[in-house]
């Protein structure tokens, strides 16, 4: 009986805080969307984009020797003498190695610009979440991401996409 009686008391402690929070109204949001589909966010990516276009055909070009040259190198490599083979070999091994190096730096680069150009859109469409939230009375808006499932209905982010086009 007190073994029953202990269990009825965790429960209870446990369902009243699910059913208290229950009550609060729960939006979702889809940041990713709400940022890259607004004007602001598309113009941002749109330059961002435009920014390094030039420098990644660059380096995918690149690439595209670098694969054409290991297939020279495994098709002459018997017709090649030892000497020669060294010299390609090594030739090959420093453009590897500068067009991985050339992509890192490009990729390192592009990231701090995109951090730089987001973060204060991202600050910006964190406030218009928040008084969203206030406004229209929810408790919480939770990341899309973070959520395994939800109701269609649930989903706030066009609402809150116009809003943070609407603001300055």
């Amino acid at each position: 009986m007190g073994g029953m009686l202990r269990v009825l008391i965790i429960l209870a402690i446990l369902v009243v805080p699910v059913t208290a929070f229950a009550q609060g109204k729960i939006g979702i949001i889809n940041l990713d969307d709400a940022l890259s589909n607004s004007s602001v966010g598309k113009s941002a990516l749109s330059g961002l984009k435009s920014r390094f276009e030039s420098r990644e055909k660059v380096i995918a070009a690149q690439g595209e020797d670098l694969k054409k040259m290991q297939n020279e190198l495994q098709k002459k490599s018997v017709a090649l003498s030892q000497d020669a083979m060294k010299s390609k070999a090594a030739d090959f091994e420093a453009k590897a190695r500068k067009y991985l190096d050339d992509r890192n730096k490009l990729q390192q680069e592009e990231q701090q610009a995109q951090q730089g150009v987001l973060q204060p859109l991202l600050n910006r469409l964190q406030k218009v979440v928040a008084a969203y939230a206030a406004k229209n009375g929810y408790t919480i808006i939770l990341e899309a991401r973070s959520v395994p499932y939800y109701d269609p209905k649930m989903d706030v982010t066009s609402q809150i996409r116009a809003q943070f086009d609407s603001s300055k």
